[in-house]
This record gives C-alpha cells, sequence and structure tokens, in this order.
C-alpha cells in the first residue's frame, strides 16, 4: 500500500526557532518531520508519511496574509501532498488564524483536504470551523499528548473517505453546522418522548437540535461619579502596535 503524503504547517515557535522575538520569521520547508511532526508522523504509523514541513512566524503571516498565505501554498506544493495538518495551536490566536487560514486555502487553491486542531476559543476557531476540519485540544501545548493522535486519526479518516468522515461525534472534530439528512428507525414523536422521560428522571440523554448557550453577565453598579472616574476601555478586537 501506497503511504499518503502529509505536509505538517507550524509556526515559529514549535519549529525551534524562537518565540515572540522570531515572529517575523518569513516562510520556509524542510524536507520531513519537525518539532511535534515526529509525534504526528508516529500517530499515522505505516499508512501516511509526512513528506515535509512548512514554517512561517506568526507575527510575519498576521502582517502579510493574502502574500504569506500565497508563499506557504507554494512551499506546500511543491512536496505533492495528499493532505495537509496545521497545528496544533491550542489558544495561540495567531497561530490559530494561521493554522486555519493556510488549512482553508489549501483546500480551496490546492484542491487538497485539510485538518487543524486548536483549542475552542482560538479566535481561529471560529474563524475556519465551518470550512476545516479542527480537532479540539486543550487551551496550551500540555495538550499536545492527546491533541496530535486526534489530529492523526482525523486526517486518516478525511483520507479515507475522500473528505466524508462522519459526524462531529464520530469523527472528533468541531461542529461546523452542517446538517445531514439521514433516516432514522423511529418515528421522531417517540424519540422525543424517551428524551424527555429521561430528562424527568434526571437521566443523561442526547438532544437531537441542540440549541446554542449564552453566557450572562451581570451589569456592574452604575458610576456614582462619573465627572471623576477613570474610564478603561477594553476591545476584543486584536489591536495592537504595529510591529508588535
Amino acid at each position: 500500500m501506497t503511504k499518503k503524503r502529509i505536509v505538517h504547517y507550524i509556526n515559529q515557535f514549535f519549529a525551534g526557532i524562537g518565540g515572540e522575538e522570531k515572529a517575523d520569521t518569513k516562510p520556509e520547508s524542510r524536507p520531513g518531520v519537525v518539532g511535534p511532526g515526529m509525534a504526528l508522523a508516529k500517530e499515522l504509523g505505516d499508512a501516511a508519511e509526512v513528506v515535509g514541513t512548512v514554517i512561517c512566524g506568526d507575527g510575519y503571516y498576521a502582517e502579510n496574509i493574502d502574500s504569506a498565505t500565497e508563499e506557504i501554498l507554494k512551499l506546500i506544493s511543491a512536496f505533492q501532498p495528499d493532505a495537509v495538518v496545521t497545528g496544533p495551536a491550542f489558544n495561540a490566536g495567531r497561530y490559530g488564524t494561521a493554522a486555519g487560514g493556510v488549512a482553508d486555502a489549501g483546500q480551496k487553491k490546492l484542491g487538497i483536504p485539510a485538518v487543524s486542531g486548536m483549542y475552542e476559543e482560538n479566535p481561529g476557531a471560529d474563524m475556519f470551523r465551518k470550512t476545516v476540519f479542527i480537532v479540539p485540544t486543550a487551551d496550551n501545548a500540555r495538550g499536545i499528548k492527546t491533541a496530535v493522535p486526534a489530529m492523526a486519526k482525523l486526517v486518516l479518516k478525511v483520507l479515507e473517505t475522500n473528505g466524508e468522515p462522519g459526524s462531529p461525534e464520530e469523527a472528533g472534530y468541531m461542529p461546523r453546522g452542517v446538517r445531514v439528512n439521514f433516516f432514522q428507525d423511529r418515528p421522531g414523536a417517540d424519540r422525543a418522548v424517551e428524551m424527555l422521560v429521561k430528562k424527568l428522571k434526571g437521566e443523561e440523554f442526547t438532544t437531537e437540535y441542540p440549541m446554542p448557550s449564552f453566557d450572562r453577565v451581570a451589569p456592574g453598579e452604575a458610576v456614582k461619579d462619573l465627572k471623576n472616574a477613570t474610564i478603561a476601555l477594553v476591545t476584543s478586537g486584536g489591536i495592537v502596535p504595529k510591529g508588535n
């Protein structure tokens, strides 16, 4: 059996180049595995091999998204891969954005499947979970022991099924908001009553129509002396000084 060819995308930190001081590292490629790619190659076993690793600094990607993506895709394409694995990025926002962006672009422009991994609250997850198969991970690198095996399992499943690995629960990726029609062996009324009975008994059940959950934040007390108050402006827009 011919092994599938995998290209692994990582940032400058996991490549061992450096931390924030090396975030401006331009895209480069290396044959074979680098850093966490060793664990990925081990989990892939005889089914696939990591033929190359593409590296890019988080800062460089964030400041040059379009051109950096094109550079990275050229490096990936040179390895003639069957699939791309990016990350895991855990809760690193810029790394997650890059990992999701590279995976998404690889699928759309190179026509090859991609799998990524990141924490559910990573900005990259919100941006790309609808188009990329993303394995949910811990919020820091200590979770790499569970993240990499799950990513390896998923990318092999994606390749085996031609991009249809099954439901998120079966394959282990974040829900993508995609509804798929399928046949049940029992009418909906029967299933609904069964769930209701379980709920009334305090037993576990799985709804067939999960509803969104929104956090409720209690507002703070009114400022009594607004004229002499010090006001702090907080934003989640990711606004940082140029060059940071």
